[in-house]
């Protein structure tokens, strides 16, 4: 039993609750754990009150401060030597005592506890009569506890189990109702034909024995019925089983759309933030690839627990209607399976979180070793082993505790499994014993082999399908976890629009720290974009350039100052509408295996493609001649992912990047090192193009190439995140500060 959480600290916990009951008053712990069970209970509020140690006496619950944990137990002895009282206290739950403590570890005495808004006394009788039987024969009532414990844990997860899944397949069953509705008659018909053909087999059996002797045509023509009618609902049965295969192959495509749509939706709006840190990435890992499959084995749980909950109920009439102990031996032969299986499910979940980051760290390796990217320097660098060795190591490291969970889960499933298999043979014996006696006819005795073979199978499948959602619910959570992740301010409404500047863009004191990084990456920057200039960023690696480009596009907020556009401040308006206004090609471009015409509309895909315009971006880019040299030209595939894909080089992939840019034709244009990768002569029609494009538009040009910037109409030097100087290039080149000592260079 701990104190509830709280900010204050466990010293200061103490020295309140102490001044709080040395003034006689009474106090409320929240309680948690089942040391206590069943008198009390996790979520139980206690009762605590101070009390001299005379009146404290066998029976009554103590809390005591042990090891800075706060312990609620029952005293079980009490010792007074020299006028020091020690105290012993126990569990309820619990095999073994406390160790003993003195009475300066005792916080007060549980008078009484609070359950669902009704206060309950531990003066009463019947907690008395408890207190007596637990202290007096606690040998014999803990077993029982024990066993009531794990059964009342059962309950609860059951309990839970079938409202979490509940819950959750509203979400992944969304758009699929008529599919689960088919899919749910299936499964309810599953459930009752294979007894509905057990049955007719017995009525069969029985008739032929009963006209062994003597028989009639009126009794001949009965028999053919009963065959005709057992052999359709035969047929019945493998139709009804084909057409679930089928239904259930058709609902589990549905899911798989459904869950993914969800899942790219949600990546594409989570914060830029959860993208670059490591802890965030590690629930992104996990989510993506629950989602492949999780979803639907959960589908395909609650459809077997469906079944099996139909089949079961009639089992159990027709167990009964042989006699009712072998549904009892059945229930407790499984029941320890299903124990096992929910004990391990939680284990494991809590195994695949904590290596969720080597996981991650494994995959990463297995890319680099498989990946094109990655080739040349491979074979170059001869680093092939190296990365085959880190690889193995981590998967080495991963399956020897995940191995050494399973073996534990493998010796307690044989054992819940002999439990299983003993009884059913008791079971088998038991009606052996009422054949025998003649208390059960032949067709009874072979309905009860049938059912009783088929049963076991049917009430398995029962505990493992609740057991299987258990273990699939918790392993969903990391997906809905990953969708309650926030998201960018651009999916919140808002009443803010913006469709062009007309002033001027404004940074005032704008300072930004990323979430994963101890220092400023910018600091107190303070700086004006004017509309239909060209505004260029200069600055060392690392000076806070491309970061700078980051915050203009929204991808992070600002840790201080604000950004505005026009009077529009980013943080309150709509982001999605400030980017339709806003092009850029950033300095690590993706590079997109389509065709080259799609590569350059992706810059404006909401509208349909035009030719014309693509053409005339390729020009401006200055690819135009390379695409047209390939055999497609514009329609040709680019990169080495797919048939007939043609690889350009890492210039001519930059320069798509800029052509996507100028198709998309925005007001604003951000450049980070747009001619990185580009030869003199395409940077300087690059450049050219840039400068006719960039009439009447506000350009921000990033760039370590003087050439490149010094057409601009303002330009900033940036060092260490301030920034130090500005101007034209004229007027930095006469201060003969940072800008000139870098031209110079």
């Amino acid at each position: 039993m701990n104190n509830q959480k709280s900010n204050i600290t466990h010293d200061e916990f103490i020295n309140i609750t102490t001044a709080i009951l040395d003034a006689d008053k009474c106090i409320l712990l929240a309680s948690g754990g089942f040391s206590m069970f069943p008198v009390l209970k996790s979520g139980d509020q206690l009762l605590l009150k101070k009390n001299d140690n005379h009146s404290i006496v066998k029976g009554d619950i103590l809390v005591v401060i042990f090891n800075k944990k706060t312990i609620g137990h029952r005293l079980v002895g009490k010792t007074t030597t020299n006028g020091i009282c020690t105290f012993i206290t126990q569990g309820d739950n619990c095999q073994k005592a406390d160790s003993p403590f003195h009475e300066d570890a005792l916080l007060g005495k549980v008078i009484g506890f609070v359950r669902n808004g009704k206060e309950h006394s531990l003066e009463s009788f019947n907690y008395r009569i408890f207190s007596f039987l637990i202290i007096n024969f606690g040998f014999i009532v803990r077993p029982f506890i024990r066993i009531y414990f794990i059964l009342f844990r059962l309950f609860v997860k059951v309990k839970h189990t079938i409202h979490t899944t509940y819950s959750n397949l509203q979400l992944i069953l969304k758009g699929s109702k008529s599919l689960v509705g088919k899919n749910t008659f299936i499964a309810l018909l599953q459930g009752i034909l294979p007894f509905a053909t057990i049955y007719f087999l017995k009525r069969l059996v029985d008739f032929i024995n009963k006209i062994q002797s003597t028989h009639n045509s009126e009794q001949l023509l009965h028999l053919e019925l009963l065959i005709a009618v057992t052999g359709f609902v035969f047929l019945l049965n493998l139709i009804i089983n084909s057409s679930g295969s089928y239904l259930r192959e058709k609902l589990s495509q549905s899911v798989s759309l459904s869950i993914y749509k969800l899942l790219h939706s949600k990546y594409s709006q989570l914060d830029f933030a959860h993208l670059e840190d490591s802890e965030q990435q590690d629930k992104i890992h996990r989510a993506t690839v629950e989602a492949g499959y999780r979803p639907n084995k959960l589908v395909g749980a609650s459809l077997a627990l469906l079944r099996s909950i139909v089949a079961g109920i009639i089992v159990i009439g027709l167990m009964l209607s042989i006699h009712w102990i072998i549904v009892v031996i059945l229930t407790i032969g499984l029941l320890p399976g299903l124990f096992v299986r929910f004990r391990f499910s939680r284990k494991l979940y809590e195994l695949n979180k904590k290596h969720s980051a080597k996981e991650r760290q494994a995959y990463y390796y297995n890319r680099i070793l498989t990946g094109i990217p990655f080739a040349k320097e491979l074979r170059l660098f001869a680093t092939s082993d190296l990365f085959s060795s880190l690889f193995r190591s981590l998967q080495i490291t991963i399956n020897k505790e995940k191995n050494s969970v399973h073996r534990k889960q493998l010796i307690a499933e044989i054992i819940s499994q002999s439990i299983a298999i003993t009884l059913v043979f008791v079971a088998f014996g038991f009606v052996a014993q009422l054949a025998i006696k003649g208390m059960v006819t032949v067709g009874t005795l072979v309905l009860f082999f049938l059912v009783f073979q088929r049963g076991f199978v049917v009430l398995k499948e029962l505990f493992q399908s609740v057991a299987s959602l258990y273990e699939d619910n918790i392993f969903f959570e990391d997906f809905l976890a990953f969708l309650q992740m926030s998201s960018t301010s651009e999916h919140k409404t808002t009443t803010t629009h913006f469709s062009k500047i007309t002033t001027a863009i404004t940074l005032e004191n704008v300072s930004f720290q990323y979430p994963s990084s101890s220092r400023m990456a910018l600091q107190t920057i303070s700086m004006t974009i004017p509309a239909g200039k060209t505004v260029a960023l200069v600055g060392d690696n690392g000076s806070g350039k491309s970061t700078l480009v980051k915050l203009l596009c929204g991808f992070y907020a600002t840790t201080q100052g604000s950004i505005s556009f026009d009077d529009i401040k980013m943080d309150s308006s709509n982001q999605a509408q400030i980017r339709k206004g806003i092009t850029a090609v950033f300095q690590d471009f993706a590079l997109y295996n389509m065709t080259v015409a799609e590569n350059i509309w992706l810059g404006n895909s909401v509208e349909k493609i035009n030719h014309d315009r693509i053409e005339q971006s390729g020009k401006m880019a200055g690819i135009h001649e390379s695409i047209k040299a390939l055999p497609l030209g514009y329609e040709n595939m680019i990169g080495n992912f797919f048939e007939k894909g043609e690889e350009l080089s890492i210039g001519q992939w930059q320069k798509l990047a800029i052509a996507r840019a100028f198709y998309r034709d925005s007001d604003i244009i951000l450049m980070d090192e747009p001619s990185s990768a580009l030869d003199a002569e395409t940077e300087k029609q690059v450049i050219e193009s840039l400068k006719t494009l960039a009439k009447d538009k506000t350009v921000l040009i990033i760039s370590h190439r003087f050439s490149t910037i010094q057409w601009a109409d303002l330009i900033y030097v940036m060092d260490e995140g301030h920034i130090v100087e500005s101007g034209n290039h004229q007027e930095l080149m006469e201060k003969k500060g940072k800008y000139f000592e870098s031209y110079s260079l």
